[in-house]
């Protein structure tokens, strides 16, 4: 009996080792799996499904965590459907990572279901200094980096290096005074006096605007509380500093020349045929303008124009970033894995290759394959030195109806061209009608 009892017990003893040692591998064989909302397509499409598929099969395989990119449209589109969500009272449905562009960080940056970044990589005991300081700031809300930069991108001068050498013009303009001047030079008429070719092409909106405005006064920004970054805004500046009837002076006599065609779409085509001399455009739309151009011509890339010679010069950081969502299936260190992995200075070089933005990790500008990228590409480095000569004070704006405010610059500048209306006056009904929509938002909030 005593050795019947003994053989019951070891049997038991057996089987509940067997099963703990089942849970175990059970536990140790589940898989996590992360959602990743994006809007990359074409180019910067396939490098993402390329990035997540190195992931997977790397530090996910390892990690037993798998990333599953969803295609969720334009930058806007992704914010539609994320926003459709935290809006409602189940938010199960919301991705464990969202990109978004600079336009939806009001909207997402007070949401309780937003998991700032920076409390992940203190978890983490990662040190955010590895990230570009004008990138961390870029994405820096009261001090805290809510979300990490990672599609980033600064904006820069494109030009038809073919043309400017049959007119002799052997160096790119420096402020707007010189870009008159080389614009008149290269503009092209039939016989009947119609332009075929102009020398310039642009509409300023928020996006050259952040720039034009900021580097004046040493450093300006466009609203009050630092273009949104501490807080929300209340009003605009730059008709009381001047910044504006500044610019909008040197925009004026640039138009004046009748060599600036008011364009407000496809200036890539119109710089890839050749109706257009030079465009301003981003540093991620180097491989595509390359890529459109072909061997039509040679591209010239070169910094962005300052207003004028007080201008301080330099650019912000725009693109986009990853954010992580509190979806209620506790992913989040599972997400940062993937995030650290996506920015990390190898997958950064690799990106870059692939899309043209810059990388954020200053660990690849240190990479001998980075610098030996550069040396071939010099294109690459004028983007990259340009972005390191800058100011990272200089910042993107965060404002309530940032759309609107959008075509309001865009259509008061053409309105004072069209219109004839002074500089003053055109500053001072953009300062009078975006300040309206900053006393709306603010009413709202206190209902």
């Amino acid at each position: 009996m005593k050795r019947l009892i003994i053989h019951v017990v070891l049997v038991l003893l057996a089987t509940q080792s067997l099963a703990a040692l089942g849970q175990t591998e059970t536990q140790r064989d589940a898989v996590t799996t992360i959602t990743w909302w994006h809007s990359n397509s074409g180019l910067a499409g396939k490098a993402a499904e390329t990035l997540v598929d190195d992931f997977n099969n790397t530090v996910g395989k390892e990690k037993n965590i798998q990333v599953q990119a969803v295609y969720q449209g334009k930058a806007n589109d992704v914010l539609t459907k994320a926003k459709a969500i935290w809006q409602s009272s189940d938010t199960s449905d919301l991705p464990d990572l969202v990109q978004l562009d600079g336009s939806a960080v009001l909207d997402i940056r007070d949401n309780p279901n937003l998991i700032a970044m920076e409390d992940l990589a203190k978890a983490d005991g990662y040190d955010l200094s590895q990230i570009m300081e004008a990138a961390r700031l870029s994405i820096t809300y009261k001090q805290e980096m809510i979300a990490m930069p990672f599609n980033s991108s600064t904006i820069l001068l494109y030009y038809n290096k073919t043309a400017f050498d049959e007119v002799g013009i052997t160096t790119p303009p420096r402020t707007l005074d010189d870009l008159a001047e080389v614009a008149t030079k290269l503009k092209k008429t039939d016989d009947k006096g119609k332009v075929i070719r102009y020398g310039f092409a642009n509409v300023p909106t928020t996006y050259e605007l952040m720039v034009w405005l900021g580097q004046q006064n040493g450093l300006s920004y466009i609203t009050d509380f630092e273009n949104g970054h501490t807080g929300n805004p209340t009003k605009v500046l730059f008709h009381e500093n001047g910044t504006m009837v500044n610019f909008l002076t040197k925009w004026k006599a640039l138009y004046a020349t009748g060599s600036l065609e008011n364009l407000t779409s496809d200036l890539n085509g119109a710089f890839a045929s050749g109706r257009v001399v030079m465009i301003v455009a981003s540093t991620s739309n180097l491989t595509t303008i390359h890529s459109m151009v072909g061997d039509r011509f040679e591209v010239g890339v070169a910094p962005f124009p300052m207003v004028d010679e007080k201008a301080t010069g330099g650019v912000n950081v725009g693109g986009g970033a990853i954010y992580a969502l509190n979806n209620g299936s506790h992913n989040e260190s599972a997400a940062w894995e993937f995030v650290k992995f996506a920015t990390s200075a190898k997958q950064q070089y690799a990106w870059h290759i692939a899309t043209g933005y810059f990388p954020v990790h200053r660990d690849t500008y240190t990479m001998p394959e980075f610098q030996a990228h550069l040396e071939a590409n010099p294109h690459y480095g004028v983007a990259i030195k340009q972005l390191l000569d800058s100011n990272p004070k200089l910042q993107g704006l965060w404002v309530p109806s940032a759309y609107q405010i959008y075509y309001a610059f865009q259509s008061g500048i053409l309105k004072m061209l069209t219109e004839n209306k002074s500089p003053e006056q055109t500053s001072k009904e953009l300062e009078t009608e975006i300040n309206s929509y900053f006393a709306e938002f603010q009413r709202m909030q206190q209902e």
